[in-house]
């Protein structure tokens, strides 16, 4: 079991809220085997994309834009199987986790999660892209 499933067994519901300067950023709610975590500030979800990123330099035209893309792709590679063991162990676990954004459902991993595209991307049926529009809008506008 890992870390994931041992603190959503661990905590059977509850309500967080995160704020950022006073604005509302998150919103945790566990209920059950099932853990909802709402985007509430498009900044802060940013801020945390940001500084995971290895090369966070500004943007200084075309090829500084296809260099941070091609580093994006590389780094998307290196989290898979990080987020493939997750999705799988909450799969096992029958539990399941969402990101949503502002109310709208962007990912779904774990016992709830069926998607045949991701199933193609990531090798496992226990994440889901709900919402590839406000996936884009969180992480890359």
């Amino acid at each position: 079991m890992l870390l994931t499933t041992f603190l959503a067994e661990s905590i059977k519901s509850g309500k967080i809220k995160v704020s950022q300067n006073d604005t509302e950023a998150l919103e945790i709610v566990v209920q059950d085997k099932r853990i909802d975590v709402n985007a509430k500030d498009k900044e802060f979800i940013k801020d945390i994309i940001s500084s995971v990123q290895e090369n966070n330099k500004p943007q200084k035209g075309v090829i500084d834009t296809i260099g941070r893309g091609v580093i994006g792709l590389r780094t998307v590679r290196n989290v898979q199987p990080m987020v493939k063991e997750i999705a799988e162990d909450l799969q096992r676990e029958g539990m399941t986790v969402t990101l949503s954004f502002k109310g709208d459902t962007v990912i779904t991993m774990g016992f709830e999660a069926d998607s045949k595209f991701t199933r193609f991307l990531l090798g496992t049926k226990s994440v889901e892209v709900n919402s590839v529009r406000r996936l884009v809008e969180l992480g890359l506008s």
